[in-house]
């Protein structure tokens, strides 16, 4: 296999079984994390500050009290109680505001990661060849793109901090539990012990869980996706029934993994309580133990049920933070996968194009879709400048593949495609495309109007008026097209597109790739959904090109391709020179080159 065909046959397919999925621990997912918090150290770090004395309030109540019970209520000291009373209530409200400026700082990060995570997934897609979107149902990478990163906003807008702060604080419980008294700080914190190693050993199927439940919710939505783009095809043909059906086995694996996912996420809960519970009986039996030993105060043992209380506490909430950790882990996989991609299709360097009178030439080309069979067989043909060439051939003979190659939706598995002489590789994509236009037999629109589809990545023209903007495209011959839209370059188009119908979107294509001033013009089909009225007017105004402008038909109507200068016949991976119309049109009717 040559480099170029390792490249090409990429698999980039998502979500594949035979990927090992990774143990989750809560130092690999903080790792894994970390680079999107890279551009808000600031703001993060003052949250993780104000955090830290929101735990040291926390963590400084226990010990007040303690000693207020032992030096100031024994004794009847009452000014000493109401000094203590006071010193609490100051330590917790500077834990309150301590607590409003952690959320208000954390949200700002989580939405300000989320818009640029947002921004950075959809521009990787849009550096993805096109084989990958063959490969990939849009509603999955539509759930990527807004399920998942919401996800991830979730954990580092609620959790992350929380998170932290609750492992602060059950460090800072232990270390005063331990300094309190050794062997009673043992016995409390023994139950944690025990559920902490449980939590290591199950994070990976949690984990695991979590990810099936998102991949699920991927392909629930990849199915409405499907059925709403296709909705009117499924009216037509009467198969509400099968859609049906299908969407509810989507969804039914997404009740099922989402149950799972919420079993998982939930059983720590009632797990950290039962062993909240075992340290505060161990204590408590324990203390009375000490205390009728003489061996501790009953303030002592007040403060050390109130610091069992702070450790076990955000044990518990680690239970439910626990699970947007997992969530976000498992978000961030998923994420992960799209943007670890690199296009197989990178511009190269190559020597200065070498002296040609091809516009385009094919040298020994070879292709095939990954997985599937060879297309193209040693394709070699040469395309003049200024002159028109028709395909023709066989439904799945290799046409669109052939004009596909020709403007670089895929490279060949091997061989070479030169543009004026030069690899086509070593273009960048915004010199490729406007060098070729290419007109598709299903043109998609954009919400908008005709102007916004028509200036489509052309900055040319953007800055003009309407009225300029009409000007140019009389002088291309393709102003008059317009009168066919009561508003004109201000008439309203839709996704959908079915205010207009389909020739009025090829007319619109048209228009589009015609004020590009393309070297060369591909037209697949593309008067296939045009009445016989519009399509000599399309002809005309392909007649008025540049003499220089090399178009390149590919048609089942013979009048289409009546005029073109040589027609190639493409089926069985074969490139063959047809010669003239007659000869076409014999290997057509019998599939197979013709003497």
């Amino acid at each position: 296999m040559t480099r170029s065909e390792a490249l090409v046959t990429t698999n980039y397919t998502l979500n594949r079984g035979d990927r090992p999925q990774q143990k989750a621990a809560i130092g690999l997912a903080l790792r894994r994390l970390a680079p999107l918090l890279s551009d808000e150290k600031r703001l993060v770090t003052l949250a993780f500050g104000a955090m830290l004395v929101g735990a040291v309030s926390s963590l400084l109540g226990p010990a007040i009290i303690s000693h207020t019970v032992d030096n100031y209520i024994r004794n009847g000291n009452f000014t000493g109680v109401l000094a203590s009373a006071g010193l609490l209530f100051g330590v917790y409200i500077c834990g309150l505001f301590a607590s409003y400026f952690n959320t208000l700082a954390m949200g700002t990060v989580g939405r300000t990661v989320l818009f640029k995570l947002r921004n950075t997934l959809f521009t990787k897609l849009q550096g993805l060849p096109l084989v990958f979107f063959n490969q990939n149902k849009a509603g999955d990478l539509i759930s990527r793109i807004n399920n998942d990163t919401d996800k991830l906003n979730q954990f580092f807008a609620q959790s992350l901090v929380q998170l932290a702060g609750n492992l602060f604080m059950m460090t800072g419980a232990a270390i005063f539990l331990l300094v309190l008294d050794v062997q009673l700080g043992l016995a409390a914190l023994a139950p944690a012990a025990s559920v902490l190693i449980l939590t290591q050993l199950t994070a990976g199927w949690v984990k695991n869980k979590n990810l099936k439940s998102l991949q699920s919710l991927g392909g629930m939505s990849a199915e409405i996706q499907e059925s709403l783009s296709n909705f009117k095809v499924i009216a037509a043909f009467n198969r509400l029934d099968y859609f049906r059906e299908k969407f509810n086995e989507a969804n039914e694996r997404n009740f099922a993994a989402s149950v799972a996912s919420g079993i998982a996420n939930g059983i720590y809960m009632p797990i950290y309580g039962l062993a909240f519970n075992l340290a505060q009986l161990v204590v408590l039996g324990y203390g009375i133990y000490l205390i009728t030993a003489d061996r501790l105060t009953v303030g002592l043992l007040i403060g050390f049920l109130l610091y069992v209380n702070s450790f076990y506490l955000p044990l518990r909430q680690i239970a439910v933070l626990w699970s947007s950790l997992q969530m976000a882990v498992a978000a961030v996989d998923r994420i992960s996968e799209v943007l670890a991609l690199e296009s197989n299709m990178p511009v190269i360097a190559a020597p200065a194009a070498a002296q040609s009178s091809a516009i385009l030439e094919f040298k020994n080309v070879h292709f095939s879709y990954p997985g599937g069979k060879e297309v193209l067989k040693d394709a070699t043909f040469i395309l003049e400048r200024g002159r028109t060439y028709a395909l023709v051939g066989p439904t799945g003979g290799g046409k669109t593949t052939t004009a596909s190659l020709m403007a670089r939706l895929y490279d060949p598995t091997d061989g070479q495609i030169l543009l004026e002489g030069k690899d086509i590789r070593s273009y960048g994509s915004e010199d490729r495309t406007k060098k070729i236009g290419f007109i598709l037999q299903e043109p998609f629109l954009f919400t908008g109007t005709i102007r916004d589809n028509v200036l489509y990545g052309n900055e040319q023209y953007a800055r003009d008026s309407d009225e300029q903007l009409l000007s140019v495209l009389n002088e291309r011959n393709v102003g008059t097209l317009l009168s066919r839209f009561e508003e004109g370059l201000q008439t309203k188009v839709t996704s959908g597109g079915d205010a207009i119908s389909l020739g009025q979107k090829q007319i619109i294509a048209f228009i589009r790739a015609v004020l590009r001033d393309p070297e060369i013009l591909i037209l697949d089909e593309a008067t296939a959904n045009i009445d016989t009225v519009t399509e000599q007017q399309l002809q005309q105004i392909l007649d008025k090109l540049p003499s220089s402008t090399t178009k390149v038909i590919i048609a089942h109507r013979l009048n289409t391709i009546a005029n073109a200068d040589e027609i190639f016949f493409i089926n069985s991976g074969e490139i063959i020179p047809a010669g003239s119309m007659e000869h076409a049109l014999d290997m057509l009717l019998h599939g197979k080159r013709v003497s």
